[in-house]
Parts: structure tokens; C-alpha cells; sequence
């Protein structure tokens, strides 16, 4: 199978136009017709119906193009590997993230490993967070940089942990809370709430209303969003309550936000750096080894 084709399909499903698409990727039109054609004829089933505006996937079209963006992913980590290797004689190690946070708790180890090991490049890229343990376990990437909730019951992924911490919540300048120093687990559940939506976060959303459950409450959430940017925008303009990490920097937004510690929650997190036992990556170990000491 062509590498170009997998490409021309994601970007379709993404621009949702032919058109769009082939301007995207210096081609015709036609070309990108042809492509997605000769694509379904080699699948042997109709990848996109065409009748809709904007074009839409068929079912098989939404499970082609999950594991397309996986196989494309894979396909461009071997050639910077191969390139970079070939250029400099370098190792690299693949980085797969899903925040800002996530890299400032493993930046501490950097300084020192890189003095000891400067032929040992990183390479990183942020995902989301429900896809994270899922690209680590099919082999997309060498380490992850996660919550521990996402490599809960994996056997096959090992962690070192990174950070511990506790959520906030995090409120608006209009908020009633907002001058609190401390928010007890009876104020909070009083307000209606936002969080990052399944799709985005994974499992970390359950864990959240479980975390909830063991606080003694049912949460009153009203609204979720797909990235952090969306979920202040909320809180802001809808005078929502948010959860966020202790170690999130929202000093940009300090007029309008404030992150405020709970009392006694067990709305806890840690962040951890997570493999495959198997990796056979000799920068891998390394660095594995560089943490341990």
C-alpha cells in the first residue's frame, strides 16, 4: 500500500474536501480522486460517501482511518530515525506526551543525562491523553509521559513515577469562591462543574467522578470540552468550577482565574514516564538507567 494514499485519505477525512485536501498536498484534485479510489479498490470496500457535503467517512472509513493515522505516525517516526541516523550518527528516544505539565516534570532529568549521553536525541509529540497508553502498547513511541491512570492494568507497561500531586479547582473572578484560600469537598460539590470530555482524557475521566465517589458526592458536571484552552473559556464566561493539576502554570489568566487547593479530597494524580519491558531501544535503556540512579 502506497504511503502517499494514507496520507491523502487522513488529511480528506480531516479538510472533510477534495479540494482542501489537494491544496493541502500540491496536488490535483483528480490525483486525490484517484487515490482514494484505487485505495477502496485495494480495501475492497467504500472508505467515503461522497453523497454527503462535507464528505463524511463510511463506518469502514472511521476504522481505516484510525489505525491510518497510527500506521502514518509509525511510518514518519522510522524515517526521523533513519534520517537522524544516518546524519549524525545519533540515538534518538520517541516522546509522547498529552500536556504542557507532563514535560515539565520530566525536565529535571534532563540536564544530567544529556551531559552524559550527548549523542542520545529526544523526539517528542503531544497526543491525547486516551490515546497514550494505546500508541505505547503498538509500539508508536519508546517512552510516555502521562497521569497514572492511563497505564492502570497493563501488564506489559512499566512506569517510573515523576510527580504527585492534588488537583485544584480553578474559578473565575466572578466565582463566589474565588477569594477562598482553600475550598472544603461540601463547597465544591455545591457548584456545577466542567471537565475535560472522555474523548480527550480517557480514562482519567472516570477516575475523576470516582475520585468524586470516594469524596462522598456525585458531581454536578455540566459541561465538558475537548482541551484545556476550551475548558477556561467555560469557566470564565459560564462561572464553571474546573479541575487542574496542582503543577498547572495559569499565571497568564491571573486576572481572571484562580487555583484554589481542596481540603481532604481524594482528588489526587501522579505523573509517571511509562515503557515496553520489550523495547530493545539501547538509548531507552540509557535513560531508564539514568532515572533509576
Amino acid at each position: 500500500m502506497n504511503f502517499d494514499k494514507i496520507k491523502y485519505f487522513i488529511d480528506l477525512v480531516e479538510c472533510r474536501n477534495f479540494t482542501e485536501t489537494a491544496r493541502k498536498n500540491f496536488v490535483s484534485q483528480t490525483t486525490i480522486s484517484l487515490q482514494i479510489a484505487s485505495l477502496e479498490e485495494e480495501a475492497d470496500i467504500q472508505l467515503i460517501d461522497r453523497k454527503k457535503i462535507p464528505i463524511e467517512p463510511t463506518e469502514a472509513g472511521w476504522l481505516f482511518y484510525d489505525e491510518a493515522v497510527t500506521l502514518w505516525k509509525q511510518y514518519n517516526h522510522m524515517k526521523a530515525k533513519l534520517i537522524n541516523y544516518k546524519m549524525n550518527q545519533d540515538l534518538t528516544i520517541s516522546v509522547e506526551y498529552a500536556a504542557a505539565t507532563d514535560i515539565q516534570s520530566m525536565l529535571s532529568l534532563m540536564p544530567s543525562f544529556k551531559e552524559k549521553n550527548p549523542n542520545i536525541k529526544f523526539e517528542l509529540d503531544k497526543v491525547l491523553l486516551k490515546d497514550v497508553s494505546e500508541y505505547l502498547l503498538r509500539g508508536l513511541y519508546d517512552i510516555a509521559v502521562a497521569f497514572d491512570s492511563e497505564f492502570k492494568d497493563k501488564p506489559r507497561i512499566h512506569t517510573y513515577p515523576l510527580y504527585s500531586g492534588q488537583y485544584c479547582a480553578v474559578v473565575s473572578s466572578r466565582h463566589p469562591l474565588f477569594h477562598h484560600k482553600t475550598i472544603s469537598k461540601d463547597e465544591l460539590y455545591q457548584y456545577p462543574l466542567i471537565m475535560l470530555n472522555a474523548d480527550s482524557i480517557g480514562s482519567s475521566y472516570e477516575l475523576m467522578i470516582q475520585h468524586a465517589a470516594l469524596d462522598g458526592y456525585h458531581p454536578k458536571i455540566v459541561r465538558s470540552a475537548d482541551d484545556i484552552e476550551t475548558e477556561l473559556f467555560y469557566i470564565i464566561t459560564e462561572n464553571l468550577i474546573g479541575f487542574f493539576p496542582d503543577n498547572y502554570n495559569a499565571d497568564y489568566l491571573k486576572n481572571d482565574v484562580r487555583m484554589i487547593p481542596l481540603e481532604d479530597t481524594n482528588h489526587t494524580f501522579q505523573i509517571e514516564i511509562a515503557y515496553l519491558k520489550d523495547n530493545k531501544n539501547i538509548a531507552l535503556k540509557q535513560f531508564l538507567k539514568h532515572i533509576q540512579n
